[in-house]
This record gives structure tokens, C-alpha cells and sequence, in this order.
């Protein structure tokens, strides 16, 4: 048995269709999870960056109302600029791949969107082909 050629579209809008499916399934949801637990872990180190400040900070005004050693002092500082700089660095990264990430999820949304367009048009107009000519075999 030959398959005619609108069979053939049917058959390949059906694997368009799958295709579309598993990206979705496969690629685009973890990556949207990965996206999101991206973006809670940035969140996390925003808030705990927040409260270090704040308790160095603190530390600092309580070692100059007590009149600490000029020593003590500056090194308190140069402690919490160094935990600053770590998180700025951690949030520049985190901001850099959550950034790449969303543009790719963007451009994967697309080619889905358009696998499963033109494999639902070609399954239609696959199964159309078939009903006109089992229409055309009835009346004739």
C-alpha cells in the first residue's frame, strides 16, 4: 500500500505536532523552572546581602559609640565590603543567566508555537484531502 502524498502531510503534522510537544515537555518547562529557581535564589542572596549590610552596619555603630580602636573599626569595614562585593558579584552572575536563559526560552516559545501551527494545518488539511476524496468516491 502507497501512501498519497496529503497522507504524508498528515503524517508529518502529526510528527510536528509531537515534535512541539516534547520541546515543550522536555526543554521549555525545566528551563522555566531552572529560570524561576534562578530567580528565587537571587531574590534569597538580595535579602540576606540586605541583612548583612544592616548588622555590619550596626556593628559599626556600636564599636564607635563604645570608642573601639581605630583598628578594629576599620577592619569591620573592610569585612563587610568584602561580603558586599561577594554578593554583587553573585548577583551579577545570576542576573547574566537568567538573562541568556529568558532569551532562549523566548526563541524555543516561537518554534513551538509555529511546529504546532503548521502541524495541526497539515493534520487538518491531511484529513480534509481524505474526506473530499472519500466524498468524491461515494458520489461517484
Amino acid at each position: 500500500m502507497r501512501l498519497r502524498i496529503h497522507q504524508i502531510g498528515e503524517l508529518i503534522g502529526i510528527f510536528l505536532l509531537l515534535a512541539s510537544t516534547a520541546a515543550q515537555l522536555f526543554y521549555l518547562d525545566p528551563l522555566k523552572r531552572e529560570i524561576e529557581m534562578r530567580l528565587i535564589a537571587f531574590n534569597m542572596q538580595q535579602s540576606a546581602q540586605i541583612q548583612l549590610r544592616t548588622a555590619y552596619e550596626n556593628q559599626l555603630a556600636l564599636l564607635k559609640v563604645m570608642n573601639a580602636p581605630a583598628e578594629q573599626v576599620s577592619a569591620a569595614e573592610a569585612q563587610r565590603d568584602k561580603v558586599v562585593a561577594h554578593y554583587k558579584t553573585s548577583d551579577g552572575d545570576i542576573a547574566d543567566v537568567v538573562m541568556e536563559k529568558e532569551k532562549v526560552e523566548g526563541y524555543m516559545e516561537i518554534i513551538v508555537i509555529v511546529l504546532f501551527a503548521l502541524g495541526s494545518m497539515l493534520a487538518g488539511l491531511g484529513r480534509l484531502i481524505e474526506f473530499q476524496t472519500a466524498a468524491r468516491l461515494q458520489r461517484g
